[in-house]
């Protein structure tokens, strides 16, 4: 290894212990003001990507290194510039100039245009191109005035874009990258603590203990695993990558195809952005766009995140039975309650976590006194002990991990700039709210533009463009239908960012399915396609919450319950009319019986109820004698011939 090289990874790691300990000061102590907080937040991201993500060589050679070196030398000069300027006339940015009424100077607004540069290809770096080649033709919209119906607008300059994205709080220093500096950041370093503590091989024990003896025990470790580990990660790729590699290894031996491991695995591990209390840190963008406290926002998703496992739980169950899946060889279980005893208190930070949230301490000092927890009780038993090498490594993966979300927050701060500037938001809604007359054709419309957008980019990062796009044009479509704004407000966050997370799984660009198939050494089209298969009940959620918004806990305790009882029959029926098997095989009606069960519980009609609970009633007595012989039977730790 070089010298350069040993400077290079010395300066990231000296950078992101830095990051780290800036944002546990500012969780502490409190945060800054917003252009203070945001602009450090989003230096550190700028130049530790221009550092962990070095350009490539465009040709072989010293010419070509000198090249990729050159290029570097000229994006950060540009984001160097572009943040000492806002840096150092923070004074003059906050109490003295006026927005969109002081002219940018032309100094001003070729650094506006320097730091979008910068922005955009650093974000190019840590995404791909899907999201910023979205963005370079939603800049591109402000500049062509004249154009046809909703787009139509008076056309704007180029000082009046960089006065919207650079100058003020309405572009890249928007919601979004204040969500990150302020909150998300601070997550992302807590799951970082969390995993280095040891706790994911707990969880994985633990879930390995309580199902690993069932049939089609592998792909239940994988769905239970994953739903607890992502309350740490919150990320769909990492979720795969942690628990994937002892699951999917496993669901191979015992007679699964690699695409059929890989695809269960992607399915469990999506949901994990969906299950508080982390969420993929959406819940805090959700919050202050919403303006709901984050725990709130957390128990609204609570029910929906236990259906969504629920779902891909039966559909692997049903799988197994299907196809005489056995249980985990014996000899491979570990012993759950000797982990537990031993490393159970490494859980205790997540309780305190949950604890001071719900005491309504800010999310912020809740973050920062759940890390410094997890060194606490990391010291409660000797073999769990971090030491200050752990510590640092912690507070690195941290950093390292919370620079995705930044440079993706900050890049679609762009559109929401767009957005604002132009007005095109509040006529989507106008003509969206008279065109489309029918609420479930609205929902469709709105679930295939969530998916299509949030192909490519983190859940978070989609769901902010969804801002900009979706949730208006689905509040039109609800206040038609006569929803109360106030439940409307929570349905359309919830149900856009839903789709959000369902978009990492489904092809082309699906990020889950991508790590999965890595693991599996299986084809990524054909685990992704099977994936979506997999998790198809989950698809469905959202419109159960929209027709039953007390899954979303917006009711009666009594409505609650009633809505809970009806959508766990109807993913019950829908999970085994989409795999053709429950205890045992079903015949072709059956199976159209099961699927018509699972949609009309969807609706809280009378009617549809009445009939659908009819149904069920019915396939549950011609299926109890099957169900009699399977729960009397001993899984099998043989392989079986699974799909």
């Amino acid at each position: 290894m070089t010298l350069v090289e040993n400077m290079r990874r010395g300066l990231i790691t000296v950078l992101c212990i830095g990051f780290a300990l800036f944002h546990l000061y500012t969780g502490m102590f409190g945060v800054f003001t917003i252009p203070v907080q945001t602009g450090v937040h989003l230096a550190f991201i700028l130049a530790l990507i221009l550092l962990v993500r070095p350009s490539a060589a465009p040709f072989a050679g010293v010419a070509g290194r000198a090249v990729a070196l050159a290029y570097d030398a000229f994006v950060a000069a540009c984001a160097a510039a572009a943040m000492g300027y806002r840096l150092f006339n923070l004074e003059y940015l906050e109490s003295e100039r006026f927005e969109f009424v002081t002219p940018l100077t032309t100094l001003e607004t070729w650094l506006g245009v320097a730091l979008c540069f910068a922005v955009l290809d650093l974000c190019r770096r840590e995404t791909g191109w899907a999201l910023v080649g979205i963005i370079i033709v939603v800049l591109a919209y402000p500049m062509i005035p004249n154009l046809p119906g909703i787009l139509a607008h008076r056309g704007y300059d180029l000082g009046t874009q960089m006065d919207a994205q650079y100058m003020t709080l309405a572009g890249i220093f928007s919601v979004p990258l204040s969500a990150s500096a302020e909150f998300i950041a601070l997550f992302i370093i807590f799951g970082a603590f969390l995993e280095r503590s040891g706790l994911g091989k707990v969880i994985m024990d633990l879930t390995l203990g309580l199902v690993g003896r069932t049939r089609g025990g592998p792909a239940k470790v994988a769905v239970i695993g994953s739903a607890l580990h992502g309350t740490i990660s919150g990320s769909a790729p990492a979720n795969v990558l942690t628990v994937g590699v002892l699951t999917i290894p496993l669901m191979k031996r015992l007679g699964y195809p690699a695409h059929m491991a890989g695809a269960i695995e992607a399915a469990a591990s999506t949901g994990g952005v969906l299950m508080p209390p982390i969420m993929g840190s959406v819940a805090f963008i959700m919050a202050q766009f919403m303006g709901v406290p984050y725990g709130t926002i957390a128990l609204y998703a609570l029910i929906p995140a236990i259906l969504y496992f629920f779902g891909i739980f039966l559909t692997v169950h049903w799988s197994a039975l299907r196809h005489n899946v056995g249980a985990v060889p014996e000899a491979e279980l570990p012993d759950w309650r000797a982990s537990l005893l031993s490393h159970g208190h490494l859980l205790l930070p997540v309780f305190v976590l949950v604890y001071m949230l719900s005491e309504s301490y800010s999310a912020q000092y809740s973050a920062t006194v759940a890390i410094l927890s997890v060194i606490a009780t990391s010291w409660l038993r000797p073999h769990t002990r971090m030491g200050l090498r752990d510590i640092f490594q912690a507070l690195e993966a941290g950093a390292k991990g919370a620079l995705l979300v930044g440079i993706a927050t900050a890049a679609a701060g762009m559109i929401v700039g767009v957005f604002e500037l132009t007005g095109v938001a509040l006529k989507m809604v106008q003509v969206s709210s008279g065109a489309v007359q029918s609420l479930l054709v609205g929902l469709i419309v709105t679930m295939l533009i969530t998916i299509v957008l949030g192909m490519g980019v983190p859940p978070s990062v989609s769901y902010i463009v969804q801002v900009a796009v979706t949730i208006p044009m689905l509040q039109g479509f609800l206040k038609v239908a006569g929803v109360a704004p106030d439940v409307a407000l929570v349905v359309t966050h919830f149900f856009v960012m839903y789709y959000s997370a369902l978009a990492v799984l489904t092809p082309p660009d699906a990020l889950a399915s991508v790590a999965a198939s890595g693991i599996a050494r299986s084809p990524f089209l054909k685990t992704s396609i099977h994936a979506t298969r997999v998790a198809f009940v989950a698809f469905i959620i959202p419109f159960m919450f929209v027709y039953r918004p007390a899954l979303l806990t917006l009711g009666t305790w009594d409505e609650i319950v009633l809505a809970l009882g009806f959508a766990a029959l109807g993913i019950v029926a829908l999970s085994a009319g989409l795999e053709g098997h429950a205890f045992r095989r079903l015949t072709l009606v059956e199976r159209v019986a099961a699927l018509m069960t699972g949609c009309l519980l969807v609706f809280p009609n009378w009617m549809a109820d009445t009939i659908g609970l009819g149904l069920f009633v019915v396939l549950a007595f011609l299926q109890w004698p099957a169900a009699r012989l399977s729960f009397a039977a001993e899984p099998s730790s043989k392989p079986g011939a699974a799909p």
